[in-house]
């Protein structure tokens, strides 16, 4: 660990607050995450009733707003800070739910990777080290973003969304209650951490204050899993109740906008967010895929809390498999769309993936040939690719299928790109290597 560490022992505390207790952090995630996909939920089924009573609106694509076929957002949580006097305040409120969305257009696929608040990281612009959740407090989100892309190795965030603890308690509320089966009895108290959790079992219906008691309650026999579950639980009844029950008159419309204007903090546009709640409208929140950057080790603040060292090789696999790494199998060729394109009019660029030199200069010559129009050859990102891979944006997916059939390598693969380009990129791999 850097000698820096002597640096957090009172970074950005308050003289009053208490210190944060692990537990009750664990506890608030839920209620975020359920925050997020409700209020989420509800500007899609807000898009819909406008839609459909109102007009047909033409909605533009996410790809043409956005530029690209991938979104990088960052979603933070932050807390409540309580002072010796039992006073609420928010100023220099951390981060204490961290998480990075992966977006991708073609495919609809939603990534989530979360990142522990106590990863041990050096701050900007002389700040010393810090656990990554003081970025926010020092710097905002603006920092935080900053801080959180720097730390997973991503390029800059697209956009940003912050979230208040409150959210899910105004949501319920604001449409009424929520219906649960309550499995087993519940109760705990927490005076300090403001919960009071006392439930019977019985399918019953749940105001605001019991289902966020019902999501943090994790003092039972299942532990964090049986947490989960009660999360899924509660998901499911708000988007439910949000899809069935007729929400689209003006008092509920007031007061669910009236929820995300005091609970959200975005730099998305209306347009944007209309965009992704259409295209998103049919993802299985079953399907979305998460995963948690790992940690090797801790160590002792000078304060006398914990922060986590990072498992850097696990960091790297996290996010190639989850954020910037394919999130969909690969699109099938299509040999009839390839056998319309003109090469002459496809730019490529071919990168040597295979360990022996001058093979993407060899591949190019071959595809010039053949009629396409070479822009680059350089060397791929490693020496070890098994087979060739032809990459396009969605919308050149045809011009990519007739780069590959002109390979005449059967192994070779279609990928799709996360960034919009008019030129297929083939990454040449050892099952072009010249036979022995």
């Amino acid at each position: 660990m850097s000698d820096g560490m002597e640096e957090q022992g009172k970074h950005l505390e308050s003289p009053e607050r208490r210190p944060v207790r692990s537990s009750i952090i664990k506890r608030l995630l839920p209620a975020l995450v359920i925050a997020l996909a409700a209020l989420l939920g509800f500007v899609v089924v807000g898009h819909r009733a406008i839609t459909d009573a109102v007009t047909r609106v033409f909605v533009p694509s996410p790809e043409s707003l956005f530029g690209k076929s991938r979104i990088y957002v960052l979603v933070l949580g932050t807390d409540d800070n309580w002072t010796t006097t039992d006073q609420l305040y928010t100023k220099n409120n951390r981060s204490d739910t961290i998480m990075a969305l992966a977006l991708d257009f073609p495919s609809h696929v939603v990534s989530v990777v979360s990142v522990p608040r106590d990863m041990w990281v050096q701050l900007p612009q002389g700040q010393g080290h810090a656990k990554i959740n003081a970025a926010f407090a020092e710097g905002g989100a603006k920092e935080a973003e900053s801080v959180v892309a720097g730390f997973l190795g991503l390029p800059p965030f697209d956009r940003y969304m912050v979230l208040k603890i409150n959210a899910t308690r105004e949501l319920i509320d604001a449409i009424g209650g929520i219906d649960v089966c309550v499995k087993e009895s519940m109760n705990y108290d927490d005076s300090w951490g403001h919960l009071h959790i006392h439930l019977k079992p019985g399918c019953q219906h749940l105001g605001s204050e019991q289902a966020v008691g019902y999501i943090r309650f994790r003092h039972d026999a299942l532990g964090d899993i049986g947490r989960i579950q009660r999360q899924q639980d509660v998901v499911r009844s708000i988007v439910q109740k949000l899809k069935n029950d007729k929400f689209n008159d003006l008092t509920h419309i007031v007061a669910l906008i009236g929820v995300a204007r005091r609970n959200v903090e975005t730099n998305l546009t209306f347009d944007e967010m209309r965009s992704l709640a259409f295209a998103f409208r049919d993802v299985n929140l079953a399907g979305v895929k998460t995963a948690q950057i790992p940690y090797v080790d801790s160590v002792i603040e000078s304060d006398g809390e914990d922060a986590l060292e990072v498992d850097r090789p696990g960091l790297e696999r996290i996010v190639a498999k989850d954020l910037t790494g394919p999130l969909a199998p690969p699109p099938t060729p299509n040999p009839a769309l390839a056998a319309s394109v003109v090469p002459s009019s496809v730019h490529v660029d071919v990168e040597n993936g295979s360990g022996l030199a001058g093979l993407a200069k060899s591949i190019a010559d071959q595809l010039q040939k053949k009629g396409f129009v070479i822009d680059a050859i350089g060397n791929a990102d490693r020496t070890d690719y098994a087979n060739t891979t032809v990459e396009s944006d969605p919308p050149n997916q045809a011009a990519a299928e007739a780069v590959r059939k002109a390979l005449a390598l059967k192994s070779a693969t279609l990928a799709q790109s996360a960034q919009a380009s008019q030129v297929v990129r083939v990454v040449v791999g050892q099952d072009a290597l010249p036979a022995r």
